[in-house]
């Protein structure tokens, strides 16, 4: 549970760079500094690089990396969808249903 609470927090902190540049993505956080600043394990305990903390890491690493897909995919689509809606321009409602059936 800490890891999904840890996670969520990450992902508010990269969410600011999201809405400035709907490309972007984040650096992805090198296992020492998930140890370290989002696990919060001693320093003793990340040198190990222990197999448990790395599958942790590892499942962080992959709950961003899907985090990050998601939010691109649904960037785009709402971009293409604006892009739509601002091709359309002034339409009226005959050229709404002409386009519906087929004419």
């Amino acid at each position: 549970m800490k890891l999904y609470a840890a996670a969520a927090g990450m992902l508010l902190l990269v969410a600011p760079a999201f809405a400035q540049d709907p490309v972007a993505t984040t650096q992805e956080v090198d296992f020492g500094a998930w140890c370290s600043d989002i696990a919060h394990y001693p320093g003793d305990r990340c040198a190990e690089r222990r197999p448990d903390d790395q599958a942790a890491y590892d499942r962080y690493a992959d709950s961003v990396h899907l985090f990050e897909s998601e939010k691109i995919e649904k960037d785009n689509a709402r971009r293409i969808e604006t892009e739509r809606v601002n091709r359309m321009g002034d339409v009226t409602a005959d050229q709404i249903h002409d386009s519906a059936i087929g004419h």
